[in-house]
């Protein structure tokens, strides 16, 4: 292996005994073998540490990081990455599987678009779920636009970014946050100005199981999903208030004020963000709209089922509103 080499692979790893074994394999059995793979031992309570150990053997590829206590995603995506010295730097998480030309094919995709600061992929979906492949937008645009509903992005445990662009723009990700943190690296990636990609293959694995952290503290989620949806609203729309921007934020909740006066406001919140100029940062501004636009319509479904809004109400709205959003209030029916 080179001093520097081409990729370099970082797996955080919490808890992740039963899974690590298989994870560095799916490395060391890559078609592209210039490589260096580094797993933080994110302060494990389990045998991570060993088991990563006895996986890694005597490859000299294979360097490994352990932390003392638990630090979080994040702290340990960072000390990875700051360990890093590929060319390319790919995240794969702990408890999925690298499919073997994962790691060609995607710098392949770099070598082809010199704008290209991080590219993900599809993944197949495995585990205490029916099987599948979980498929995600493909152009810089889209992906731009899903990072508001988290749908259709990259995947954190797909990514992979140009070195050199996330060191000079001095990109990391936040330590303050324990979920949602791969969205929030995106966003850093598009406000410098880097495009993003999915490649149309299948390159990785994704095991669902109940002990993830995703499945385990689901209102942990949730939280971090608003606090990176706040940011992105303020990047696309700086001339929004903080209160206009709170009030769409708050459609991805579910948790609506039980009160009429509140959903007015929020409608007048979201004629704004539509009839705003965005910022541009190569996002797709109809799909930003249409995700905001049907947001509205699910809480004015929860606001006409509770009796809060009746037809009196939308046709005093119908007064203030654009076309866009005239439409939604119609299709609640009432």
């Amino acid at each position: 292996m080179s001093s520097s080499p081409l990729v370099t692979v970082v797996i955080p790893a919490f808890n992740a005994e039963s899974f690590i074994g298989e994870a560095i394999a799916s490395i060391q059995n890559q078609t592209l073998d210039d490589w260096q793979l580094i797993v933080v031992n994110d302060g494990s309570s389990d045998q991570t540490l060993s088991a990563a150990r006895h996986a890694a053997r005597d490859d000299p590829r294979i360097r490994l990081i352990h932390f003392d206590r638990n630090q979080g995603i994040s702290v340990a995506s960072n000390a990875g990455f700051d360990a890093a010295r590929g060319e390319f730097i790919a995240r794969l998480d702990a408890d999925d599987i690298a499919l073997p030309a994962r790691l060609a094919v995607q710098v392949a995709a770099f070598r082809d678009n010199a704008r290209l600061a991080a590219a993900g992929s599809h993944a197949r979906v495995f585990g205490d779920v029916p099987e599948g492949i979980a498929y995600c937008s493909l152009a810089d645009g889209d992906i731009k636009a899903h990072l508001l509903d988290g749908l259709n992005t990259i995947s954190g445990g797909t990514i992979m970014v140009r070195g050199s662009f996330v060191r000079r723009h001095r990109i990391r990700f936040d330590e303050a946050a324990v979920s949602a943190e791969d969205l929030d690296y995106l966003t850093s990636i598009m406000a410098g100005g880097g495009e993003l990609a999915n490649v149309d293959d299948v390159l990785t694995e994704h095991r669902s199981h109940c002990a993830s952290f995703t499945n385990s503290r689901e209102g942990v989620a949730r939280e971090y999903l608003q606090i990176a949806r706040r940011r992105l609203l303020s990047l696309w729309y700086p001339g929004l208030d903080s209160q206009d921007i709170d009030r769409v934020v708050a459609l991805f909740s579910n948790l609506y004020a039980p009160y009429t006066d509140a959903f007015i406001g929020t409608v007048r919140a979201v004629e704004r963000l539509v009839a705003a100029e965005a910022c541009d940062y190569g996002q797709a501004s109809p799909i930003v709209h249409g995700i905001v636009l049907d947001r509205l319509a699910q809480a004015a479904g929860v606001y006409r089922d509770n009796k809060l809004i009746d037809a009196s109400h939308v046709q005093a709205m119908r007064g203030f509103v654009s076309p866009a959003v005239a439409a939604v209030l119609e299709r609640t029916g009432v």
